[in-house]
Parts: structure tokens; C-alpha cells; sequence
């Protein structure tokens, strides 16, 4: 049954491999708009044309989201961020697909066998057979059967003085760190190494978002109310917001994640938008998570038929390059825009050339890049390192 299912999950790898990018799929909603409005907008458009996988053949699609190039021993192995990755050196464990997957096993130590783990605690929301949260791959990850057992159902945060336990690759699990979890002491937490802060987050963010209509019902389950604010804006509690928009920020989206979200989309159907547009989740959440002060960005889409990605990003010398989907007959105008729409940098560029843009003089942060072209214009985002 699973080579079978195999084959049939290779035509899917055929349409995420075709997909870069979330191309036209904002093009419907009105980027204008912010705060509670734009949540809405997004949470409408994320939940459209949804499929709904069963939770049992989640696992079954790891091979199109979380492999990676084994470091020893050739083929692809399953992306852990629990224990096994290791950004800085040789990884930790290799569990291969499909082979390494638990499949009710348990283990008493690391590196045994990974599992499918909720990320966002399945607990908070009602556990196994709540759908369409339950199976929802973009906040069910592949994680060390043991870590995750670990972890049970505790929120992300800082650990404090007291390490319960430390995983292979220095995630750790503890009390709570009150200062730096803004006020927050009231159970341990889970802590995730710095390459993937920014990863967890963005997974929170998401689940109140997509789900914002439901989270009237999650309030008061097990430590969710420590976690969630039971109503649909913002959604989570001050603390936890003020720290996932700050690791969002620190550990902006990677490549991985990018093309993971690529391929959920390709397979459920619909695209974590703070994967795709850094830059909104203080237009959603406020700038540094405070909702009060959520960002009422100045730049509106108006559907330019010209696409465009922008390299390297995160940009580290200086220069920006661009790259369009097609030739320009006419002149265009570029912009560079702060997270407030205010423009920093205005250059007009030729049909002849795309030259390079020189951001040197920006500071280190997210910024927009305008492409005004035909009296229409599209909006990307880069990170200045």
C-alpha cells in the first residue's frame, strides 16, 4: 500500500517542483488594507480552495516538504529541527524516508525515529479528528520521536535558568525565561535554536490566521489559554505575539521554508502568507507585536503583469539584483519603501537593462521593492543583512 501510495504522491512532486513562489495568488485581495481587514483577507483567501488531507497520510507527504540532501551516504534525508539539523556543522541524525518514520514505535533516546508533530499543540484546539486543523501540513513537521515526546504541549519561548532538557542540537526545554518572554512565567517552554525561531513562529502566526474563526472554541483548552486571546484579532496573547513577531524578524524565512511552502501548496492547496511576504505580519500584528500599532503600509498593488524575484535575498554586499518574467518594452521606475511605505530609494531603469540596485545605505531590516511599470506595479520584499 505505501509503494502505491508512493507513486501516486510522484505526480505531486511533478506540480510542487513547477510551482517557485506564490506567483498570482494574492492577487485577489486588497494589499491596502490593514490590521484586523487584512487578517481577514488573508484568512479568507487561505482557506478557499482548501483540501483537507487525512491525518493519517501526512507523513506519506515528507518526501515533497521536509527532504534534504543526506550529508553522508547519498539520497535525501528528513529535515528535523528538533534535534537533527545542524547549521553549522554535520547533522545530528539522518532519518531516512520512509523507512525511519515511527510508525508507533517510541524511543528512548534520539536518532531512533522521527514522527509527524503538531506544532502548534494539538491540544489547543481540540486533539486527533478536530479537521481541518488536524491534518494541516503547514504546522505538522517532522520531528525526534523522543524531543517531541518531550516537548508534550508546551508554548515556544526562551528558556530561563532551569534547562530540563537540551536535544542534540541545543534546542532545549525549560522554565520559562520571564524577561525575555515578556512577563511570561506560568510553565515551561520549548525552545527551538536560533536558525529556526523564525520558523516556529511563523507557523503560530499562521494557525491564528487561517483558523481565526475558530479560536472562540480553542480558548481554555489544556495551556492554551495562556497562549491563545479567544478572539479573532489578534488572536494570541500580547506575550506570545511580542515574541513571535520578534523571532520572525530575527530569523527571517530560508530557502527551505520557502520551498516548503511550495510544496503544501501544491498538495493542501493554499500558502502560508508570512512565508511569501515577511513584511506583513507587522501589517497584520503591529509593529513588534504590538496590535495597536499594527502597520498601515502605504504601497498598494495595482496587478502588474510583470513578475518579478529580486537576488540574493537576504542580501549581504550591497546589491540587489532583479530578475522580471519578461522583457519591458518601456521604461519602468523601481522603489525601495521602508515597512511603513515610506520610499527610500527611487531609480528609474530602461527597457535596454535591469541594472543592479545599490542598497548599501539601508539599514539592516525588511524593505519593499516597487516595480512600477505600464501605470501598474507589483511588490516584493527582501531582507537587508
Amino acid at each position: 500500500m505505501r509503494i502505491l501510495y508512493i507513486s501516486i504522491i510522484s505526480v505531486f512532486l511533478s506540480v510542487c517542483t513547477a510551482m517557485a513562489g506564490p506567483g498570482t495568488y494574492y492577487n485577489s485581495i486588497d494589499t491596502s488594507k490593514s490590521c484586523s481587514t487584512f487578517k481577514t483577507a488573508l484568512a479568507q483567501l487561505i482557506t478557499q480552495n482548501y483540501v483537507v488531507i487525512p491525518y493519517g497520510s501526512v507523513d506519506n507527504y515528507y518526501n515533497l516538504t521536509d527532504l534534504k540532501p543526506a550529508e553522508s551516504g547519498g539520497g535525501d534525508v528528513v529535515a528535523d529541527k528538533y534535534s537533527s539539523e545542524n547549521p553549522n556543522g554535520t547533522d545530528y541524525c539522518s532519518f531516512r524516508f520512509p523507512a525511519d518514520f515511527c510508525l508507533g514505535r517510541s524511543s528512548s533516546t534520539e536518532c531512533f525515529c522521527y514522527d509527524k508533530e503538531h506544532v502548534f499543540p494539538k491540544s489547543w484546539f481540540g486533539g486527533a479528528d478536530v479537521y481541518p486543523m488536524y491534518s494541516d501540513i503547514h504546522f505538522i513537521w517532522p520531528a525526534d520521536n523522543y524531543v517531541n515526546f518531550r516537548k508534550g504541549n508546551l508554548s515556544i519561548g526562551y528558556v530561563g535558568s532551569t534547562i530540563i532538557y537540551t536535544s542534540k542540537n541545543s534546542t532545549k526545554i525549560g522554565t520559562s525565561n520571564s524577561s525575555l518572554n515578556y512577563g511570561y512565567n506560568s510553565s515551561n517552554v520549548f525552545e527551538p535554536i536560533d536558525s529556526f525561531k523564525g520558523d516556529f513562529a511563523r507557523a503560530y502566526l499562521y494557525v491564528v490566521t487561517r483558523y481565526q474563526d475558530s479560536i472562540v472554541n480553542w480558548i481554555g483548552r489544556s495551556t492554551s489559554g495562556n497562549v491563545l486571546d479567544g478572539n479573532k484579532y489578534p488572536g494570541l496573547d500580547p506575550w506570545i505575539l511580542q515574541l513571535c513577531v520578534k523571532w520572525h524578524k530575527l530569523d527571517p524565512p530560508s530557502q527551505f521554508e520557502r520551498n516548503r511552502n511550495d510544496a503544501v501548496q501544491g498538495i493542501q492547496g493554499n500558502r502560508n502568507p508570512y512565508i511569501d511576504y515577511p513584511h506583513w505580519v507587522e501589517k497584520v500584528f503591529g509593529v513588534n507585536g504590538i496590535s495597536s500599532s499594527c502597520v498601515a503600509t502605504a504601497v498598494k498593488y495595482n496587478k502588474s503583469t510583470v513578475e518579478f524575484s529580486v537576488y540574493p535575498n537576504p542580501a549581504t554586499n550591497g546589491l540587489l539584483n532583479l530578475k522580471t518574467s519578461t522583457t519591458l518594452t518601456e521604461d519602468a521606475i523601481l522603489e525601495v519603501t521602508d515597512i511603513l511605505g515610506r520610499t527610500l530609494i527611487s531609480q528609474k531603469i530602461n527597457a535596454m537593462g535591469i541594472p543592479s540596485l545599490n542598497i548599501s545605505n539601508l539599514t539592516k531590516g525588511m524593505y519593499f521593492l516597487n516595480l512600477i511599470y505600464k501605470d501598474s506595479n507589483n511588490v516584493s520584499s527582501f531582507i537587508k543583512e
